[in-house]
Order: C-alpha cells, then structure tokens, then sequence
C-alpha cells in the first residue's frame, strides 16, 4: 500500500471533523468548551462545498451566502454528501482567525489572521521585526486553535461518549434540517 491509498483511507477524518464543527458551531451558539483548556467560537461562514466522492461521476454541492444556505447543506448531507472544504471563522479570546480549511486532505485553502497594529517604534527595523514576531506569534496561536480542536474530536471520537451521546445528536441535527 503506498502513501496515496493511506491518505484516501483517512480521508473521512478530516470531513467528519469538519461536519462535527459545523454540527457545534449550529447546536451549541458556535461555542465548543474544551476541557481543561479553552473555550473556542467557530462560526461558519459564506462557502461551503460539499460532495459524493464515492460516486462515479462528481457530485458536488457549492454553497455560497450567509447562514440561509443551511437547510441546502443539511439536505446535500443527508444525501450522503460529505464536507470538502468550509470558510470558518474561528476565535478565542480577543484572536479572530478566518479560514478556509479542505476536509480530504485536511490542508488549508487560506488562513488569516487577525492584523496587526501598526508598532511606534523608534526604528524602522525594529518595528518591522515586531511585526514579524507578532504575525509569527499569530500564526503559531492560529495552529494551536485547531490543533486543540481537532485534538479535542479525536479524543470524543474514539471515547464511549462518541457512539453513546455525540453521534446520535450529530445525526439527529442532519435528518432534521434544521
């Protein structure tokens, strides 16, 4: 088995995280409370893409525009759909990052941070050091973020609490399309 086939076999991790954020971002007002470390907003937003891969012919489901697209992209789930990739919004604390992360490959199609202020310092060089670190720094906080998130799935999704509390509320939320 080479390096490809592995990939496509965990492909589905990267589409069930990202349908399991959207899932909290829609049930819990876009607040996922990870214990022991922080609590995140996720807010989706104006572009999602969703598709049957599995089909021999592309079936794919492009969703653009505010929240109002929900109910498209539940039916398109429900349809056995899956998310290929999402605009999402993610903060904690006063960092707002805005995202787009792909679901297959589990990469990212863009990430912003949030801006930097402009430094007053003395010198010219040192300011756009500052400005570097800080945006370094950013980045970095960016990173952990969605590594605590998709740490805190992983760990829901090989516990009892998965099978026993998470899935059925999360197929719950897709068949009745709200």
């Amino acid at each position: 088995m080479d390096f490809l086939d592995i990939l496509q076999q965990k492909a589905f991790l990267g589409r069930e995280f990202l349908t399991w954020l959207w899932f909290k971002s829609d049930r819990t007002g876009g607040h996922v409370d990870i214990p022991g470390k922080r609590v995140i907003e996720i807010l989706f937003l104006d572009r999602m893409t969703l598709d049957l891969s599995d089909a021999e012919s592309p079936q794919i489901v492009a969703l653009k525009g505010e929240q109002s697209e929900l109910r498209e992209g539940l039916a398109a789930l429900r349809e056995g759909k899956k998310i290929e990739e999402a605009r999402i919004s993610i903060r904690a604390g006063e960092n707002d990052f805005t995202l787009v992360l792909k679901g297959t490959w589990f990469s990212f199609g863009s990430f912003r941070t949030p801006p930097i202020l402009p430094a007053q310092e003395a010198d010219e060089e040192d300011g756009f050091e500052a400005a570097f670190l800080e945006k370094v720094y950013l980045i970095d906080e960016g990173m952990q973020i969605l590594d605590d998130l998709f740490e805190y799935f992983i760990s829901l999704r090989i516990s009892d609490q998965w099978e026993a509390e998470e899935l059925p509320a999360l197929r719950q939320w897709v068949a009745s399309g709200e």
